[in-house]
């Protein structure tokens, strides 16, 4: 039972991020304390105080998690009764009740928590600066910008670092395959993205029949990008250039 009771109450630290700060959950228990000692309307205390806390030690109750275990026959998911806490609204009101009862402390305490538990967003790798007023890459405008037809649709492809890019800007762009392929736990299968993205060295005979099948009018490769043969040896025209991406067209598909 003491094993059981430890594996929960990791369990309850993962969940609340003690790994990283924990001040999410030390706000919310000390809410839940606060509203413990001052709540006194019956059904906001059965809401914001009973609720939480019978949740709270049924979850670390060994007995309780066997039982939760054996019926659902499933213990990956036992975190997931930690969902039913209300987190943000027992410690959004238990803030409040505080603010109200003691205006400048509250206002303080309030203040301080939310510095203490926020990051500085643009200190994310993440964030970055934005290049224009679409807030996308800028190599991704100006390729579609050089290649967008006045009318109608035409298919390109990109490598896949501009794939989520290119149909936001434009829905004149069509491409062979999107998101569905960058993300790993899918596991999906297209050819063409194998034949772009999983081979070191691109075997230009069939990525070029594969291109044609769809049909792609224009290619877009990193200029370092490795082909056995170069495109110009079956049709293709070097386009343009914008920064590190080489633009060909497709002199068949464009006649």
């Amino acid at each position: 039972m003491w094993g059981i009771f430890l594996e929960s109450v990791v369990i309850f630290k993962n969940y609340m991020g003690f790994h990283e700060n924990g001040y999410l959950a030390g706000i919310y228990l000390l809410a839940l304390l606060y509203l413990w000692l001052t709540e006194k309307n019956r059904s906001r205390r059965a809401i914001f105080v009973y609720a939480p806390t019978l949740l709270l030690a049924l979850f670390f109750c060994p007995l309780f998690r066997k039982v939760f275990v054996r019926v659902l026959d499933d213990s990956e998911t036992y975190y997931r009764m930690l969902w039913l806490l209300q987190m943000s609204m027992v410690s959004a009101y238990g803030m409040m009740r505080l603010c109200g009862r003691h205006r400048r402390i509250g206002l303080v305490v309030i203040s301080v928590a939310i510095i203490a538990c926020g990051n500085y967003v643009y200190d994310s790798e993440h964030i970055t600066k934005a290049q224009n007023a679409y807030h996308l890459p800028q190599e991704a405008v100006d390729i579609v910008d050089l290649v967008e037809p006045e009318e109608g649709r035409i298919t390109v492809l990109v490598p896949a670092d501009l794939i989520y890019y290119v149909r936001q800007y434009s829905t004149k762009i069509e491409l062979p395959y999107g998101r569905e392929m960058l993300i790993a736990r899918w596991d999906y299968y297209h050819a063409m993205y194998e034949a772009m993205e999983k081979t070191e060295v691109i075997e230009t005979e069939s990525f070029v029949e594969l291109t044609r099948q769809y049909p792609c009018s224009y290619v877009v490769l990193k200029e370092d990008r490795e082909t056995t043969e170069p495109l110009s040896d079956y049709g293709f025209a070097l386009y343009d250039q914008v920064g590190d991406y080489l633009i060909y067209q497709d002199q068949e598909t464009v006649r």
